[in-house]
């Protein structure tokens, strides 16, 4: 099915909605929780299947949680109102997306087939489809969480931890973002604590504003050549607040004592840096990130999935879950996308 760019009609409902109150959202919460949502008052449960006249609601489930809900019915109210479990709306916002949904510009893309992510941070997305003419009319809808193949990620020599561990976490980063020092100091400590439980990568993703980043990123790739890139990228947090304020003209110069510091071959390291050798490099990562979903920093994704809150041991344990079942939560995901095409 091809991937449509989501109508302004419904994305402007959907974050209209999301903006206004919405509870939150209902994927990756356990079947149990999902079914006592007040906006399945009336649905007939059946293990993972709720039905209600001539609507079918299913949910997908791997590792004890949600991680997709499918839709099938013959009004655009039920339709909206699958929909809205999934993104975690309430009673009151069901009309509003039905109203949206129905539409002419958006009628006409669901005949063909619309699937798009929910918002441009690209946490879950969701696919609808409507088949056949007037009384006769069906819609199927599923709104899914969003697991990125590692093939999705740039290639990269920044990983830590052992090759064996089963969690890969992804770390999207700025160097002069004070976030992403906060990240550096205390969450990464840990993960790099359980190198048999995760391996970790990182990426640049240099904000704009931040007027040291880029070459920030394209310093710590040179150590990155030299096999340093860690060691260097904890002195350049640990020098936050010193080269952080410099004139971007004065910059390389600190970064290249940070090279003497972090053990690097000084005379290899400017070369690298005076020639600009990961300009290429870091413009990719930064451009991987975006497609991915990538807003700010630091952004963390676990096993494909993006983090809400990287500093939540519970959301962790969620996506491990979800990850690492039999059935993984892909697996489920793409096996139901498989009868949607």
């Amino acid at each position: 099915m091809k991937r449509f760019s989501l109508s302004a009609a419904l994305r402007g409902a959907a974050l209209m909605l999301s903006l206004g109150g919405a509870a939150q959202a209902q994927l990756l919460s356990t079947p149990q929780e999902t079914v006592a949502q007040p906006i399945l008052k009336g649905f007939a449960p059946d293990g993972p299947v709720l039905r209600r006249g001539a609507t079918t609601i299913t949910l997908d489930v791997a590792g004890g949680h949600v991680v997709g809900v499918l839709t099938e019915t013959d009004n655009l109210n039920d339709l909206a109102r699958g929909i809205a479990v999934g993104w975690g709306m309430g009673e009151a916002d069901v009309p509003r997306l039905a109203q949206s949904l129905g539409q002419p510009q958006v009628l006409a893309q669901l005949r063909k087939g619309l699937q798009d992510f929910s918002d441009e941070n690209a946490t879950d997305f969701f696919v609808i489809k409507a088949s056949g003419e007037g009384a006769a009319t069906r819609y199927r809808a599923y709104t899914a969480v969003q697991i990125w193949p590692d093939s999705a990620f740039p290639a990269t020599k920044n990983v830590t931890g052992s090759v064996g561990a089963p969690n890969t976490l992804r770390i999207f980063s700025d160097f002069q973002c004070p976030y992403c020092k906060q990240l550096w100091d205390t969450a990464l400590p840990g993960w790099e604590g359980q190198a048999g439980v995760y391996r970790t990568a990182h990426y640049q993703f240099p904000l704009d504003f931040h007027k040291n980043a880029f070459s920030a990123a394209e310093a710590s790739e040179c150590a990155g050549a030299q096999g340093k890139f860690w060691p260097y990228a904890d002195v350049l947090f640990d020098q936050f607040s010193s080269w952080t304020r410099l004139d971007p003209k004065d910059a390389p110069g600190r970064y290249s004592a940070y090279a003497k510091t972090a053990g690097l071959d000084t005379a290899a390291f400017k070369t690298c840096l005076g020639q600009r050798t990961f300009k290429t490099s870091v413009e990719a990562q930064y451009k991987a990130g975006q497609a991915l979903g990538v807003r700010g920093t630091p952004t963390v994704f676990l096993n494909g999935v993006k983090l809400l809150d990287y500093r939540s041991p519970e959301e962790q344990a969620v996506v491990r879950a979800i990850t690492r079942a039999t059935p993984s939560a892909s697996s489920v995901i793409d096996a139901r996308l498989r009868t949607l095409r």
